[in-house]
């Protein structure tokens, strides 16, 4: 029998993961099985575990192999020049754009993937380490983080601000905005009388306005 190399084995790898991402495109993520990948691509039952040994394991390569396609958002908010006001701004509607330009499929991970951790929360543990989450929320927090102290040190807001409990409230917002952009995307959800740029804005108005207290 002659030898299969590493190249062959990589090689058939990539075209089960191609074969999976097929399938996720009309199926949910939680619902996908080993048995689904065999048919589509055209792999004997048995044979595909000489490659992914369940079903967690080929969809960690999928998700990765999804989320290396599509680039991060980087921000361009000038935290030496630009106003505390006008970057917070400016952050947000950034933000909604890209959440707008964003690939349907990306959203449609991170739903799903929250699904999917919640009914097996164990998986949290197993999983998540090995998938290469994208920064662009982490990045979006930590620069809201650090507008928000901007403006305390310059006394444009108040002092003893709950600084936890609102980048908590910011995170729910933001979390409902992206679940509600991807259903609206992928599940022919309700459609936004606006750009999701537009909500942003007029939510962080809010913010500064209501418990931000800008001066």
């Amino acid at each position: 029998m002659p030898k299969v190399t590493e190249a062959y084995k990589q090689e058939k790898r990539n075209m089960i993961v191609r074969s999976t991402w097929e399938i996720f495109e009309k199926k949910p993520l939680y619902d996908i099985s080993m048995l689904d990948v065999v048919k589509k691509a055209g792999l004997s039952k048995g044979g595909i575990y000489f490659y992914y040994s369940d079903t967690d394991e080929l969809l960690i390569d999928m998700i990765n192999e999804i989320l290396s396609s599509v680039d991060e958002l980087s921000f361009s908010v000038d935290m030496q020049n630009d106003d505390v006001k006008s970057g917070l701004i400016s952050a947000f509607r950034q933000l909604g754009d890209y959440m707008e330009a964003c690939p349907s499929i990306i959203g449609k991970i991170r739903l799903e993937l929250s699904i999917y951790m919640t009914n097996y929360p164990q998986k949290m543990k197993t999983m998540l380490p090995q998938i290469k989450l994208q920064q662009t929320g982490a990045q979006f927090m930590m620069l809201v983080t650090q507008l928000i102290q901007k403006g305390i040190e310059q006394k444009l807001f108040k002092n003893d601000l709950e600084l936890d409990v609102i980048l908590m409230k910011i995170m729910l917002y933001v979390d409902g905005m992206s679940d509600y952009v991807t259903r609206m995307k992928v599940y022919d959800g309700p459609m936004l009388e606006y750009p999701v740029s537009t909500y942003f804005e007029h939510y962080i108005k809010n913010q500064i306005n209501s418990l931000l207290y800008l001066r």
